[in-house]
């Protein structure tokens, strides 16, 4: 009895090791490797109840709040941060951002700016992508956006390609305070979660 437990155990462990298919002679073809997966579609468009589109005017209205949330210690704007959702507005559209503060404790800026895959820890003299399209004193600790203040900056989305709505503050961006900002030469609008 001990003998054919320890033969089946034996068999048992000869199958798991060396099962399965058979390695390919030299003459033989390899087995086809499976087709790749398609990369996952983009989700669709929506139009949240902070962002406006006037076809007709040709015009963007975006409420953008930093600090929406305690998300990312509240560097974030609308809860969105390190480059988790998509604005999208159509190209040659005048774009209004309302931007507002709720962070407690902390200035924040926004402005246009080149999509990267990395921000520096601080911008000396940034300059926006469009004309306009950045709030005053964006790199200043005290002279940016305070606590409980806002601003208004327009600019006109002049040339289709993919940006990134910074906070400009030192770190801020570094560390996750951006939105990924695409201007579309196909005339969408709206916002990619």
């Amino acid at each position: 009895m001990r003998n054919s437990a320890f033969l089946t155990a034996a068999l048992f462990g000869l199958a798991a090791c060396g099962g399965g298919e058979p390695a390919p002679q030299a003459d033989e073809a390899p087995a086809e490797a499976a087709p790749a997966a398609e990369a996952a579609a983009p989700s669709a468009l929506a139009t949240p109840d902070w962002m406006t589109v006037d076809e007709a005017a040709q015009t963007v209205t975006l409420n953008i709040t930093a600090g929406q949330t305690a998300d990312n210690n509240y560097w974030n704007f609308n809860g969105f941060y390190g480059g988790t959702g998509e604005i999208v507005v159509p190209v040659g559209y005048t774009v209004t951002i309302n931007f507002a503060n709720n962070d407690p404790g902390m200035a924040h800026s926004i402005g246009v700016d080149a999509r990267t895959s990395g921000f520096p820890s601080m911008f000396t003299d940034p300059v926006p992508a469009f004309e306009g399209g950045i709030s005053a004193n964006p790199t200043s600790l005290t002279d940016a956006t305070m606590p409980g203040e806002s601003e208004v900056i327009t600019f006109v989305a002049a040339t289709a390609g993919e940006y990134s709505l910074v906070c400009y503050i030192p770190a801020h961006a570094l560390t996750g305070m951006y939105v990924h900002f695409t201007v579309s030469a196909e005339g969408e609008a709206g916002v990619r979660s």
